[in-house]
């Protein structure tokens, strides 16, 4: 699936690829930077870096119901590139303020609501431009070749963040992500493939459009009466409650208790790049053999164990301890995410692809800003420990709830209609 496939010889799909490569590459920077300005250079504890990660996702819940509608009824590709062009003036922002010693806590939490936004956009367009991009039939040769794109990105971002923040500071790496975002822009304007009008243009529809609340219903509606569909939402619900409950302590966990350097900490981010690319190349192969539905469940329960073993840093070596839980929740978690992508867009007609990827957005994505704070509030009141032990075992519900609904008895994809 990574050397072959008839996408290679798609040129278009070729420039989105490698767009994506660069931008998420950018991104795993901001993923290690942005809560270390607020941890080394501005002295904040967990329950602050709860707050600002949790504020890069709460326009989820907000705003992705009304994106979703948005989304279905404009082309997509353009606001792409107006969601990465906003991402990129908020980034650039950092290093200039931190230049001008004029950095405050109050502004990273806005530059973390813009970039919050600005996904929001980005993500519900983007997964709804790829089927019409490739074609159902290369739906799932997309979604490997593009999850190794995170996986690359896996690999080599927490490396060059960790070194970049030892060399240059936290503030100013953050303008390396603010470029990976003007190379998307560079990338998605270069497609030559146009987009087909999203709605029809007849005069019925010109005077009287959808009513937005209409839209967002017929959304909804999908997601809620597919049993596949509702099944997946709920397990992915419940993984970001458990998962998400661990990211404000980690850092501050790895940085004051373990004592770990950026430039460690970031190499042990990397294991999950490098074991995210073994497993999208072993996608494939561990379907036909495991089975879709039970490789799902699966692929959840290993990743939470990894997460409930986690602790054991604590007490043994904590850098071949962290190796070890990231390589295992890179491979598996990579595994996961191009099996459960690829199988709500193939079960989704095109015309409703935003509003769907909206409704999942909305209500797991949703949960990620509410598991960050708890996870601050966790963190401050019982400890790092303890709250990552919680996390792991939440998510380990998630593992039942595919393995005992409509998904856990799928064998393989549906086929396209």
């Amino acid at each position: 699936m990574l050397w072959g496939g008839r996408l290679w010889r798609h040129p278009d799909f070729l420039k989105l690829w490698g767009g994506q490569t660069i931008s998420q590459i950018g991104s795993q920077l901001t993923v290690l930077a942005l809560p270390t300005v607020a941890i080394l250079q501005l002295h904040r504890g967990a329950f602050e870096v709860g707050i600002l990660i949790a504020l890069q996702r709460l326009p989820f819940p907000l705003l992705a119901l009304i994106a979703g509608v948005w989304v279905d009824r404009v082309r997509r590709r353009p606001l792409m590139i107006a969601a990465d062009v906003l991402r990129a003036l908020a980034l650039a922002s950092v290093p200039i303020a931190a230049f001008l010693n004029a950095l405050t806590l109050l502004q990273l939490y806005g530059v973390a609501v813009l970039m919050g936004v600005g996904t929001v956009l980005f993500d519900v367009a983007y997964l709804a431009y790829l089927p019409s991009l490739v074609g159902q039939t290369d739906l799932v040769e997309g979604n490997t070749k593009l999850e190794i794109t995170f996986s690359i990105a896996g690999l080599a971002g927490p490396g060059i963040g960790g070194l970049l923040i030892q060399l240059v500071g936290a503030a100013k790496t953050l303008s390396a992500d603010a470029l990976s975002f003007v190379v998307s822009v560079l990338t998605l304007t270069w497609i030559r493939r146009g987009e087909a009008s999203p709605r029809p243009t007849n005069d019925r529809l010109a005077t009287d459009p959808p009513s937005l609340i209409a839209d967002l219903g017929e959304g909804l509606q999908l997601v809620f009466s597919n049993l596949i569909l509702r099944n997946q939402l709920l397990a992915l619900t419940v993984l970001a409650l458990g998962f998400h409950l661990v990211d404000p302590v980690l850092f501050v966990w790895a940085y004051r208790d373990l004592h770990l350097t950026p430039a460690i900490l970031g190499l042990t981010f990397v294991m999950s790049g490098g074991a995210g690319l073994i497993g999208a190349m072993l996608t494939a192969a561990a379907v036909r053999l495991a089975g879709l539905g039970p490789l799902m469940a699966g692929c959840i329960a290993i990743e939470a164990v990894a997460y409930l073993l986690l602790p054991t840093a604590a007490v043994l070596q904590p850098v071949l301890v962290l190796f070890g839980v990231f390589f295992l929740v890179g491979l598996f978690d990579t595994m996961f995410n191009i099996n459960q992508v690829s199988l709500r867009q193939e079960i989704t007609p095109n015309r409703l692809q935003g509003r769907m990827n909206a409704s999942f957005r909305t209500i797991f994505w949703g949960a990620w800003p509410l598991a960050n704070l708890m996870g601050g509030i966790l963190g401050s009141s019982i400890g790092p420990i303890a709250t990552i032990l919680i996390g792991g075992s939440v998510a380990l519900l998630a593992a039942v709830v595919i393995a005992v609904g409509p998904i856990g008895r799928l064998r393989r994809h549906p086929q396209p209609a």
